[in-house]
C-alpha cells in the first residue's frame, strides 16, 4: 500500500536493537554507532508487452545511526531506487530520498517511543496512463520484493513496549502514519491513507529452541484526492504467524506458518480528478505461506542460510488463485572483529492471473560497526515494508 513507504516498527525497533556487543566502554568518551549500506537488485521474468522491458527494481541505502546517550538513538538514511513495474510507460526513479528518525527509551527496558519519516529530496513522476498499473503493482499480487516502492513525504510515530520473563519475551505497541500529499502525477496529487499499526510478538526461549508468535492489525483511513474529497476506504489487514527455531551446535533449522487477511475495501482504485479506467478483477488478495529455512555455522565468522518460502494466493470468492514458491541462499561473513558482510541470492517461481513468472535478486549489505552494535530480536519484522 502507498502508505506503507516506510517501515514504522524497523524505525522502533532501533530503540533496543541497537545496543552495543560490550558493557565496557566508556559513555562518557565515545558513542556507539553503526554504517550500513546495501544494494538489491530484482528482475521479474513474465509475459512481455510488446517494446516494454520486463519488470524490475534497483536499490540503493546508505544508513547511519548514532546512540548519542544511553536512552536515545538518532538515524539518518539516503535511498535511490528505481522500480519498473508490468504495464508502465517508463520505469518509476526515485533518485533521492531522506530518511530520518530518533528513538528514546522512555522506561528502562520497558517502554520505547519513535518519530520519523521521508523527506523526498527528488521525486520521480508517473503519467495519468501508469495509474492502473500502479494500482494492480501496489494493491494485487506483484512478484517484487518491494510494492509499496513509492515514497511520499510522511511522518511516523510509535509507541511499544518489551517485557522479560524467565522464558518469555513480550513486544506489543503501535504505530501511526499520518496521510501526506503525493504528487508524483502532475496535476492529479492525492493523499495516500493514514494508517494504524497494531503489532505484538510472544516468544518462547527453551533450552535449544525458540518459539515465536507475531499477530499484526493495519486499520487504514479513507484515502483523499488533491482536494481532500474522501476517495477510498481501504480494507483493513490481519496477519499471523508462527514460527520454531531450534539449533545443534553449527546447524539451526526453523519452521513456520503463516497467514494476511485483507477484509473487503470495494476494489481500491486511485481516485484522482479524472475519472479512471476501473480494474477488471479484485485485486484484494489473501495469502497463506509456510517457511522452511536451514543454517550452518562451520566457525564463529561465518554463517550459510538456505531458505524456502511456498505461498497460496487466493480470493475469499475463489474467483482468483495462484501460488508462488521463493528459495535462496544467504551468506553472512564476520569481519575485522565487529563488522558484517552480507549476500543474499534469491529465486521465486509463481503462476497468477493465469500467467507464470520468475524472478531473480541479490542483495548485499555492509555494516560497520563501532563498539560492536549488534541486531536482536527484536521484532522490527512485523510490519512490512522498505
Amino acid at each position: 500500500m502507498i502508505g506503507r513507504a516506510v517501515c514504522i516498527l524497523a524505525l522502533a525497533g532501533s530503540a533496543f536493537a541497537q545496543a552495543p556487543d560490550s558493557g565496557d566502554y566508556n559513555k562518557d568518551h565515545s558513542f556507539p554507532w553503526i554504517a550500513r549500506s546495501s544494494i538489491d537488485v530484482f528482475y521479474l521474468h513474465t509475459p512481455a508487452e510488446p517494446g516494454r522491458p520486463f519488470p524490475y527494481q534497483a536499490s540503493l541505502y546508505q544508513g547511519f545511526t548514532i546512540q548519542s546517550l544511553s536512552f536515545a538513538w538518532f538515524h539518518i538514511g539516503l535511498r535511490t531506487r528505481e522500480t519498473y513495474a508490468y504495464g508502465f510507460a517508463e520505469p518509476y526513479q526515485e533518485p533521492m530520498l531522506l530518511k530520518l528518525q530518533g528513538s528514546a527509551e522512555i522506561l528502562p527496558d520497558l517502554a520505547y517511543v519513535t518519530l520519523g519519516g521521508n523527506i523526498p529530496l527528488m521525486t520521480g513522476k508517473l503519467n495519468i496512463s501508469d495509474t492502473l498499473a500502479l494500482y494492480q503493482a501496489m494493491n494485487g499480487y506483484s512478484g517484487m520484493p518491494y510494492s509499496d516502492f513509492l515514497s511520499p513525504q510522511a511522518l511516523q510515530a510509535a509507541v511499544f513496549g518489551r517485557y522479560a520473563l524467565t522464558n518469555w519475551t513480550m513486544l506489543a505497541g503501535v504505530s501511526y502514519a499520518r496521510a501526506t500529499l503525493f504528487g508524483a502525477i502532475p496535476g492529479k496529487s492525492f493523499y495516500p491513507a493514514a494508517y494504524f499499526d497494531l503489532f505484538a510478538r510472544a516468544i518462547y526461549q527453551g533450552r535449544a529452541s525458540r518459539h515465536r508468535i507475531d499477530a499484526k492489525g493495519s486499520v487504514y483511513g479513507e484515502e483523499d484526492n488533491s482536494d481532500r474529497i474522501p476517495a477510498h476506504n481501504e480494507g483493513d489487514m490481519i496477519e499471523m504467524r508462527y514460527e520454531y527455531l531450534k539449533s545443534l551446535r553449527k546447524v539451526g533449522w526453523q519452521m513456520g506458518l503463516g497467514a494476511a487477511g485483507k477484509l473487503p475495501d470495494k476494489n481500491r482504485r486511485l481516485k484522482l480528478k479524472s475519472d479512471l479506467l476501473p480494474p477488471s478483477r479484485d485485486e484484494n488478495l489473501q495469502r497463506a505461506y509456510g517457511e522452511l529455512s536451514l543454517t550452518w555455522v562451520p566457525s564463529p565468522d561465518i554463517l550459510w542460510r538456505l531458505h524456502c518460502i511456498p505461498k497460496g494466493i487466493f480470493t475469499w470468492n475463489g474467483a482468483q488463485a495462484g501460488y508462488e514458491t521463493e528459495a535462496g541462499l544467504s551468506l553472512g561473513l564476520k569481519v575485522w572483529e565487529f563488522h558484517r558482510i552480507r549476500a543474499t541470492g534469491t529465486m521465486i517461481l509463481g503462476r497468477m492471473y493465469d500467467k507464470s513468472y520468475m524472478g531473480f535478486g541479490i542483495r548485499g549489505e555492509f555494516a560497520f560497526r563501532h563498539l560492536g552494535i549488534q541486531d536482536l530480536d527484536d521484532g522490527s519484522d512485523l510490519v512490512g515494508g522498505e
